[in-house]
């Protein structure tokens, strides 16, 4: 939890805590069960030991905990659908839920093998969602139990060879629950019929409605369809036929007893899965690249050797289509390592607000301006349409400089790209005639192994020691270990190792006259991993936190949720504006240490959303007492203007598809807002309208209609839905889909092992023998 000094406590918002739920926040500590984030992890910890374990010195990188967090949270979220019972295994969709483990594995490694990552990770969470899911909602486990037989993942689940076929729908599989108070907690241990594989349905999932009373329900207090058959005193007397073993909470799981035992064999299966389905499937560097094993720098090919940093956006195409609105421009942007150029050029404000959702966290925004013509020519002032003002949203800069300048160009860039730098301080100002000087404080630890100092629209900076004197490296370090790039208005000051200064809390002074940023970042094994704010969703039952897509709502006492990798005491968040004046502190109240990759999360709710722009800081003492701190590059700006967009999964080519976006007007003024939306498939073809207006307090909402081309790029694909107030601030939600290739029927010609529901006793006494399928 996070709490403000300058506020009152607000108590951690739980809602709903139940488990083989989501997220591994809401399971509490694992109170309440095991959840889908901690099977995930668990299983990619033991993958990365049989895969790594033997190479001396390795031990799990921040990239390794990214991609394992992209899959984990591609798989929390499919709890968010309410309505397709193959993604959970329910209502008895084995063939549904089969199909759909097989064609997301085979886009899994067809996006790997692009190069795609982060639409490869997506897609294997989705499907660890509905593998896990089979032995929390379906009979398997039941029938082990039975049978007497020791742990046994289900063969061939989630493999091409193999189909699994359902009882008919006249076949009965579950009797009612026993209990004399089954308000509260059943006697469900026996309520399942024989061996025969089943599932149970869930109320709201159309293409698998329970026909039949003698059919086992999902169960719980949210799954209506316990009572199917039931008059209103059996519904007091029995709890339906529930057999799902979601938690270890009776009244949320029938068949909460065999809880963990479906949670170790859903770990089993994840193992099995992902290496056969999807590692060993991949050529050797595709498979490191895609579950975060670091690469070096290839110093002689000027590389660097790791395509699994964030990716790179391309937008080349001639044009994007906002709406059926005019073509126009994209924005022209350049990949280089770890951050992303952009040619300051006139773009529609759509491509604008497109490019700014898509860059942050790790990843920095450089607008690039190229003067031409003879270097001594007095010019105006190039027009930066916009972009410089993106650029320091991201915590990069706005570079200009004449044409003869770009070599110098490049070697700053390459100052300022530099793998697993972290931010230490980020600031935009806006110089001035009168008072050219600015100075800023900040701390260097012993954790800091390489620094650099960039700034941009500076005329000069000067470094002082904490006693106050200008620190000055001595000349051998300064000749070998340190080294100054400028090009244009921008000076990048690089430090090796050796010439690092040592720990204390240093000042910078700046002279400028004109708008300039600042960044501070360096090596250190202490760094914020993720940080966003968050809010509840997925099913009832199944409930959890997700990032918020859209900019926080000003005055609210958000929930964050935030991983920091390394050793610390003493820790605190902190909201700074941009400029870096403090705004609010924030005390960590509840955290949950993993001490298997020397990382913390913290949880819990902010003090007020503050009006203006801000930026997150975290600061702390690290294990030789030194004061650090860290930031979060990207700006955040709030909003009075709530914008709800549902969470967006996959997409298909091909196939439409409407989303609706919902306003609330939280300010006291009325105003009208223009609304777009647009991404970078140029899938969007309509809105239902241009603008709304609404009143203080007011809801609207407008449709979004997508049509992918069949002529698309699948993969990875973002949208952002948008709303420009003409009196106050709007607001933008970005949400991140795998875009898949055209529904094919799957060929039943391969499949070797048909596996019926009804044969499952037999498949366990054969298992149990030692045989074969």
């Amino acid at each position: 939890m996070v709490i403000s000094r300058l506020s009152l406590v607000v108590p951690l918002a739980v809602g709903h805590v139940y488990g083989f739920i989501p997220d591994d926040l809401k399971a509490m500590g694992g109170i309440h069960g095991y959840s889908h984030m901690e099977q995930t992890k668990d299983a990619m910890f033991q993958l990365w030991d049989k895969w790594y374990g033997g190479t001396p010195g390795w031990v799990p990188s921040n990239k390794n905990i990214l991609a394992m967090n992209e899959i984990a949270e591609a798989n929390a979220l499919v709890d968010d659908d309410q309505e397709n019972g193959e993604l959970h295994f329910d209502g008895e969709s084995f063939q549904y839920a089969q199909e759909r483990l097989i064609k997301l594995s085979n886009n899994a490694v067809a996006f790997a093998n692009a190069g795609d990552y982060v639409a490869a990770r997506k897609s294997i969470g989705m499907a660890l969602h509905t593998l896990q899911d089979f032995y929390a909602h379906s009979s398997w486990v039941e029938a082990l139990d039975k049978k007497g037989a020791k742990d046994q993942i289900y063969p061939g689940l989630g493999y091409p060879n193999t189909m699994i076929y359902p009882l008919g729908e006249k076949v009965k599989t579950c009797t009612d629950c026993r209990a004399a108070v089954a308000i509260f907690c059943g006697d469900c241990d026996d309520n399942v019929r024989g061996f025969d594989l089943t599932s149970g349905y869930y109320s709201g999932e159309p293409s698998f409605r329970k026909r039949s009373s003698a059919k086992c329900s999902h169960g719980g207090p949210f799954d209506r369809s316990t009572v199917d058959g039931l008059n209103f005193l059996e519904q007091i007397l029995y709890v339906g036929q529930g057999i799902n073993k979601d938690s270890s909470t009776c009244i949320l799981s029938p068949h909460r007893i065999l809880h963990y035992r479906a949670a170790r064999l859903a770990v089993a299966a994840t193992i099995d899965w992902i290496d056969a389905r999807i590692y060993q499937r991949l050529p050797q560097l595709r498979a490191d690249y895609l579950f975060g094993k670091e690469y070096i720098f290839d110093s002689k090919n000027e590389t660097l050797l790791d395509p699994s940093s964030p990716t790179v956006w391309d937008f080349r195409k001639n044009s994007i289509q906002p709406h059926k609105r005019d073509l126009v421009p994209r924005a022209t942007t350049l990949g280089h390592k770890m951050h992303t150029m952009v040619t300051a050029d006139n773009v529609h404000e759509h491509g604008k607000a497109l490019v700014r959702a898509l860059v942050g966290g790790s990843r920095k925004l450089y607008s690039i301006q190229i003067a031409q013509g003879e270097p001594n020519e007095v010019s105006q002032p190039l027009d930066d349409y916009g972009w410089g003002e993106i650029a320091l949203t991201t915590g990069g800069h706005l570079l200009s400089f004449h044409e003869n300048e770009t070599a110098d160009a490049v070697e700053f860039l390459d100052a300022v790209s530099q793998p697993n730098h972290v931010e230490i301080l980020s600031v935009a100002a806006a110089g001035s005639d009168t008072n050219r000087e600015s100075e800023f404080v900040f701390p260097i630890d012993s954790s800091i192994k390489s620094l650099v100092i960039s700034t941009s629209g500076v005329s000069s900076f000067e470094l002082f020691n904490p006693n106050g004197s200008p620190y000055s490296p001595s000349i051998a370090l300064k000749s070998a270990h340190t080294k100054r790039t400028k090009v244009g208005n921008s000076i990048a000051l690089s430090f090796d190792s050796p010439a690092i200064p040592p720990p204390g809390f240093y000042r910078i002074s700046l002279k400028s006259s004109t708008n300039y940023t600042l960044s501070i970042s360096g090596e250190s094994s202490i760094s914020i991993i993720s940080f966003y704010f968050a809010q509840v969703a997925g099913r009832p039952q199944h409930q959890a936190y997700f990032p918020i897509p859209s900019s926080p709502i000003a005055g609210e006492n958000s929930m964050v949720k935030s991983h920091v990798h390394g050793n610390f005491t003493n820790e605190k968040f902190e909201f700074r504006t941009k400029e870096g004046a403090l705004i609010a502190s924030q005390d960590m109240v509840q955290r949950a240490i993993d001490p298997e990759v020397s990382a913390t999360m913290f949880y819990g709710n902010s003090s007020a959303i503050p009006e203006d722009d801000f930026v997150v800081y975290f600061t702390g003492t690290n294990d030789d007492g030194n004061g650090f701190q860290r930031a979060v590059p990207l700006m955040i700006s709030s909003s009075k203007l709530r914008l709800a967009a549902p969470m967006i999964q996959r997409m298909t080519i091909g196939e439409p598809r409407k989303l609706t976006i919902k306003l609330t007007n939280l300010n006291n003024i009325p105003d009208t807002y223009e609304v777009f939306a647009v991404d970078s498939k140029d899938s969007v073809v309509e809105l239902t309208q241009p603008s709304i207006y609404l009143e203080p307090g007011a809801s609207g909402s407008f449709d979004v209609h997508f049509l992918p081309s069949l002529n698309s790029t699948i993969g990875m694909t973002e949208v952002v839905f948008g709303a420009k107030g003409r009196a106050t601030k709007g607001n933008m939600s970005l949400q991140r889909f795998v875009l898949e290739p055209e529904a094919k029927p799957l060929s039943y010609s391969r499949i070797k092992y048909h596996q019926f529901a009804n044969e499952t006793g037999q498949l366990i006494d054969r298992l149990m023998m030692g045989k074969k399928r």
